[in-house]
């Protein structure tokens, strides 16, 4: 009995200077033990918090989660098996690359020549497919972003506190990167209070947010109820279009990269070293890389509206005009406000509770 007592006491001591996401005094806690938003204000999100954090998922989709998986770990969960969806569509996109690349050398001559046109063609397919499904969403949510202050893509880093496992009772904390907006219908509102990136205040991000949406904050004695909805809707509207238009921006960019004139473009540096020596034996000057891939890139887009075949020229026209005016459609949705009294079924000025009635209005 006195053991136990006395093990107790030492597990308390050992726990007493966890703060549990408050600060007490100057002290600092043992390990994390809250979640956090990652957002500075004078830098908004910078672009090494993505790298930082596209980075550490694509190192433990490698290593980390494949292992605990393997291994029949009790902590591994569903956000480590979407993470590691990255796995096989990079494999997927390597193996497209290399397939005809790779193999051509084993080809007679002509099949050789022909195997690299194909080759570049599908390597510039797989890197416009993702660079352009990436880059296109930004032009319906940096919009949104710019005018109401609502990024659908904020992160957030959650701690994980796992359970013991055999050779494993020391390090228990691990991390997650979610969005804050992540779910629609439970976002972490939690993490906008009291947070002073945004403000002194309590509700600082939803004033600011409603004040950009032209709401009078001032005269709302609880502004986060009126401004919720409304920032639900806007998430709702943009993560469509952004989806929506990304999607037909990608099959744009892989319809340019299946174009003709990318078949002259050298990627071999000691064959365009030796395409600058001729040409320059010639009496004419060579372009770099950039300047080249610049102009191939400018013909293909041509090539890819103009297509002499008609039935091609007009299927390229139609999937460029969908994916601008999907575009247009969806900053045209999200930037403009048809019904501004839409807003929340609750009002912040109407009661919650009926005093004069025994249950709850809802």
């Amino acid at each position: 009995m006195v053991y136990s007592i006395g093990v107790q006491s030492q597990n308390i001591n050992r726990y007493k200077s966890v703060s549990f996401g408050k600060k007490e005094g100057k002290e600092k806690s043992v390990c994390e033990n809250h979640d956090a938003l990652m957002y500075e204000e004078k830098k908004k999100r910078p672009i090494s918090t993505a790298l930082k954090i596209n980075g550490d998922k694509l190192v433990n989709a490698f290593t980390t989660y494949p292992k605990k998986g393997l291994k029949g770990s009790k902590n591994a969960n569903f956000y480590e098996y979407l993470t590691m969806g990255t796995v096989p569509y990079l494999a997927g996109s390597a193996t497209m690359i290399a397939v005809f690349n790779l193999a051509s050398k084993f080809f007679d001559t002509p099949a050789a020549k022909n195997a690299s046109k194909l080759g570049k063609k599908m390597g510039l397919g797989v890197a416009m497919y993702g660079v352009a499904k990436t880059v296109s969403k930004k032009l319906v949510e940096t919009p949104v972003n710019l005018k109401y202050g609502i990024d659908v893509n904020l992160p957030y880093k959650k701690i994980i506190h796992e359970l013991p496992e055999k050779g494993n009772t020391d390090n228990l904390v691990a991390h997650e990167y979610h969005k804050a907006y992540e779910s629609v219908d439970f976002p972490r509102w939690d993490l906008f209070y009291n947070n002073e990136n945004f403000g002194p205040d309590r509700n600082s991000y939803f004033e600011k947010v409603g004040k950009k949406m032209g709401i009078d904050v001032e005269d709302l004695e609880h502004a986060d109820q009126k401004v919720k909805p409304l920032i639900r809707e806007k998430v709702v509207k943009t993560r469509l279009f952004s989806t929506l238009s990304s999607y037909l921006w990608a099959a744009t960019g892989v319809g340019i990269a299946m174009q003709s004139p990318w078949e002259k473009l050298v990627l071999n540096p000691k064959t365009r070293i030796n395409n600058a020596k001729l040409l320059k034996e010639a009496g004419l000057k060579a372009d770099n890389f950039v300047v080249d891939f610049g102009k191939k890139f400018v013909e293909s887009c041509k090539q890819f509206v103009n297509n002499p075949s008609k039935p091609t020229k007009y299927a390229g026209r139609a999937l460029l005009g969908a994916a601008v005016g999907m575009t247009l459609l969806g900053n045209f949705a999200t930037l403009f406000d048809f019904n501004k009294d839409k807003g929340s079924k609750v009002n912040a000025s109407s009661p919650l509770i009926d005093e004069s009635k025994e249950k709850v209005v809802c």
